[in-house]
């Protein structure tokens, strides 16, 4: 596929890697971006994500907390759905405290407007690992975004 010109879109590149991982080939889906990378091929804040996922699900966090540096660095600006990934990441890689910090931090300094997705995986997570009044504390905080809990949620 990268050797075809003209090359695919952005758009098509993000669908494979996409198929791949829902294969749970994220090593293959790693190495195609690697590929991606070396051909040039431009790639957005949907093809960071999905990269963003695979280090995540693969339980090396840091590498993707290192291509959060790759947003900044080719101008883009990270969505909701890149930090709830990183949040989610973060738990996975038993990491408890560091997805409260980074969820209070979004809020302090304004990066994105948390969703239901991030209340659901921050509250899951803390509860799952044992700190359910971390989590109810929690829940004053996002009381005062603009995504208010419910009960359909939660």
């Amino acid at each position: 596929m990268l050797r075809v010109r003209p090359q695919p879109s952005v758009v098509q590149f993000t669908k494979l890697l996409n198929v791949v991982v829902k294969m749970k080939q994220y090593r293959v889906a790693l190495n195609l971006f690697d590929e991606m990378r070396q051909w040039d091929t431009l790639v957005d804040v949907y093809t960071l994500t999905v990269v963003i996922n695979c280090y995540c699900l693969l339980n090396q966090i840091d590498f993707g907390f290192a291509i959060l540096g790759s947003f900044f660095k080719h101008g883009y600006e990270p969505n909701v759905t890149t930090f709830n990934t990183l949040i989610k990441g973060l738990f996975l890689d038993d990491k408890i405290v560091e997805p409260e910090k980074l969820f209070k931090k979004l809020l302090t300094l304004k990066l994105c407007e948390p969703n239901e997705f991030t209340i659901l995986t921050v509250i899951n997570g803390l509860c799952k690992a044992g700190h359910t009044l971390t989590a109810y504390d929690l829940l004053g905080l996002f009381e005062k975004t603009s995504c208010k809990p419910n009960v359909f949620f939660l």
